[in-house]
């Protein structure tokens, strides 16, 4: 008998790529955020109350993605109210896709899944977020809100000034003029 060969297969761990990237999640951001009409905006201001409960209970285990959500919630509903027209609309509409994803509890990982369950929407608003920065940003200072904990670390308002250089001086004596080392 001859015995034939069989290929060994490679265990996950050793396997070289990962299903999914960062930038499949920014795809589908972008790709949604170009296909979103505002109908959708209503719809979602629809789901308000829905969307704080869940963000209440599942988004327990991540506070950041609950703060982005909130936020996100108010840019939107200011949006659709007309109170803030300097925001871009393609601010507005990430972070609406970003809630719409959220709302959507069958999505890459779904959210019934103790633990992990909203991993994936975290990743959603981080990436909206990281994205529409700039009218996140604008946003913030409109309102005069803070964006710690939602876009990162406080920045301080001005850069430290660079450290001067310093020559090193010998006094000689103490009626003399300073001496410079090269």
């Amino acid at each position: 008998m001859v015995k034939a060969k069989t290929k060994r297969r490679r265990p996950a761990a050793a396997r070289s790529t990962s299903l999914l990237e960062p930038s499949d999640f920014t795809s589908y951001l972008r790709e949604k955020t170009e296909q979103l009409a505002p109908a959708d905006l209503q719809s979602l201001l629809g789901q308000t109350d829905t969307l704080r409960q869940r963000l209440a209970t599942d988004g327990a285990a991540h506070p950041r993605m609950q703060r982005q959500a909130e936020l996100a919630l108010r840019v939107v509903s200011d949006h659709a109210a007309g109170h803030c027209p300097q925001i871009p609309y393609y601010t507005v509409s990430l972070l609406a896709v970003a809630l719409l994803y959220f709302a959507d509890p069958l999505d890459v990982i779904p959210d019934w899944i103790p633990g992990v369950g909203t991993s994936d929407d975290a990743l959603i608003f981080e990436l909206a977020f990281q994205l529409g920065q700039p009218g996140v940003e604008r946003y913030c200072t409109w309102k005069g809100l803070s964006t710690d904990g939602i876009l990162g670390p406080a920045r301080p308002a001005v850069p430290p000034a660079p450290a001067a250089k310093r020559v090193a001086v010998k006094r000689v004596a103490a009626n003399r003029k300073p001496v410079r080392r090269r």
